[in-house]
């Protein structure tokens, strides 16, 4: 003991010396690094139009030109940590920014519909500050799509035949999409699938939109009519042939699912109509466009379907874009919904590693991506892919995606048990754990941002602060609401509208198929007229009645 004490005062001195100069060093490197990044952040926010990010722990504007903010991104934050406030403070800046950056549009594909209304307000508010004439060119780029509304109707027959794609290929997909809606119990058999796939391929034929399904199942003389006239042998020989030989019980399941899509009337009227947004053409020219699925009277299956069928869309749209030197990004809020859905994930990996060829890009917000994402190469795809990341409050296995990013200081002491414990450095394993949990007590508005396409280290940084509305339009809140209410936007139709248009194409379908209707005997009429008697859709009526009058 008594040597080691005397080597001890022998190399106290030296001890004391190395120890202060590696810290000195560490120091130095510390401050070198920053000295660069800040250089390199100075470098990013020079030119016009810059959008700001946040402030730095060291009181730097953090800014990205407009066409890096347009890029792959992912913003992760517990609820209340201040994502969506982010997602509307470079909303509003790229409104801004219109003037200066004609050639950056976004859009807002909502399943909650938080950051939908929020956006409206904040488009309104910009639109208050505009002149007339700047306004009503203005409002030629907004596109709006709320199935919630009742007073505003956006078509969205999701039968419309596409120019670029087989209708064969386009009902595929509507099935795929509709059926992973039903699970379990409810799931959907592949006879099921095969029965919807007929009906949709007549319907899609005749321009009819898919609430008529519904229709065509009850009414046995316009689905023969239609059989008739159809010119697609394969759907032709399937209801001539095969389609009285399903089971009663098979299609009357089918038909209550299907049912249960449509209980919302403005879903039910947006669905009822005879277009669909062109998204790659609205993409090509600029437009904004807000979405959302979800409302008090939407369900939540009905709200994801919705979604799924949209970004399907989407997806198709983007990748026959002709103009990719118009840049637009796509704000996902809740994307961790989109991920639950196999197809979708799918669907995110292709749009993610090809749409920026297209100019097209995508911006993930989501509360929490691996409690949705569990397959390590999708969660690959993601990270690859993103140019920006802004960790919020999150859980801990949120915050080990940006692990790769923690500075490491090598100076962060252990905690002390007592006070005459001598101070311990952590390790580099224990320094990392440590700063990763400090993640999962961040305040509101305070994140990690790393650019990775500048940047290998990620940075603590404040977010920016978002004036409310009628702030940011120099008004009263009294004044914005007045203006809200008068002014129309949006390139909706009204509910009397929509009723119109169906009604009318349903005129046009009845005189189509009169001519082609088949003139059957007396006795034949009377016998479908008997209870299991006739057509499978009779006897399927008659079927359903019985049920119901047991009820």
């Amino acid at each position: 003991m008594q040597g080691i004490s005397l080597i001890q005062w022998l190399f106290k001195r030296r001890l004391g010396r190395e120890s202060r100069r590696a810290l000195a060093e560490l120091t130095s490197t510390a401050q070198h690094e920053q000295k660069a990044l800040a250089e390199e952040l100075a470098r990013l926010g020079e030119p016009t139009g810059a959008i700001q990010l946040g402030t730095t722990e060291w009181g730097q504007s953090l800014r990205l030109p407009a066409k890096e903010i347009a890029n792959h991104s992912l913003i992760v934050g517990a609820s209340g940590s201040g994502k969506s406030f982010l997602a509307l403070s470079l909303i509003c800046q790229l409104l801004d920014q219109l003037t200066v950056s004609p050639d950056i549009s976004f859009g807002i594909l909502d399943a909650k519909g938080e950051l939908y209304e929020r956006a409206l307000s904040y488009v309104y508010a910009f639109l208050y500050r505009l002149k007339p004439t700047e306004r009503e060119h203005f409002k030629k780029r907004l596109v709006t799509i709320d199935f919630a509304s009742p007073e505003s109707i956006t078509p969205y027959n999701i039968l419309a035949q596409q120019r670029h794609l087989a209708d064969e290929i386009m009902v595929a997909n509507r099935i795929d999409t509709i059926s992973e809606q039903f699970s379990g119990l409810s799931e959907m058999s592949v006879r099921m699938k095969m029965i919807l796939k007929y009906f949709l391929l007549l319907m899609t034929e005749f321009k009819l939109p898919v609430p008529m399904f519904e229709k065509l199942c009850s009414d046995p003389v316009l689905l023969e009519a239609l059989v008739e006239r159809t010119s697609n042998l394969q759907v032709k020989d399937y209801f001539r042939y095969r389609f009285d030989d399903e089971s009663k019980t098979t299609l009357l399941a089918l038909r209550q699912r299907m049912e249960s899509l449509f209980v919302s009337e403005s879903v039910r009227l947006s669905l009822s109509a005879t277009t669909a947004p062109d998204f790659t053409a609205l993409q090509d020219n600029g437009s904004i466009i807000l979405i959302n699925t979800a409302g008090r009277n939407i369900s939540r299956g009905v709200s994801q379907l919705l979604q799924n069928l949209l970004l399907s869309d989407l997806k198709q749209s983007v990748f026959r874009r002709t103009n990719p030197k118009q840049k637009g990004v796509w704000f996902l809020d809740e994307a961790q919904e989109i991920y639950k859905s196999k197809v979708n994930k799918e669907h995110m990996v292709d749009l993610l590693t090809m749409a920026r060829s297209f100019g097209s890009y995508f911006s993930l917000i989501t509360q929490s991506l691996t409690s949705a994402v569990r397959d390590a190469d999708v969660l690959n795809s993601i990270l690859t892919n993103v140019r920006w990341l802004v960790m919020l409050r999150s859980t801990l296995r949120d915050a080990e995606l940006i692990a790769p990013a923690i500075a490491l200081t090598g100076r962060l002491a252990k905690p002390q048990h007592n006070p005459f414990e001598p101070a311990k450095m952590m390790t580099e394993s224990e320094e990392l754990k440590a700063r990763l949990k400090e993640i999962t007590r961040l305040q509101d508005r305070t994140a990690y941002c790393w650019l990775k396409a500048f940047a290998d280290k990620a940075m603590k940084i404040q977010t920016p602060l978002v004036l409310l509305p009628h702030e940011l339009a120099g008004c009263t809140e009294g004044a914005l609401q007045e203006f809200m209410r008068e002014e129309r936007i949006g390139q909706g139709l009204s509910k009397d509208e929509v009723k119109q248009i169906v009604s009318k194409r349903q005129q046009e379908v009845r005189r189509l198929v009169r001519p082609a209707a088949p003139q059957a005997r007396p006795d034949t009429n009377e016998e479908a007229r008997k209870p299991g008697k006739g057509t499978l859709v009779n006897a399927l009526e008659a079927t359903y009645a019985k049920k119901r009058g047991k009820k």
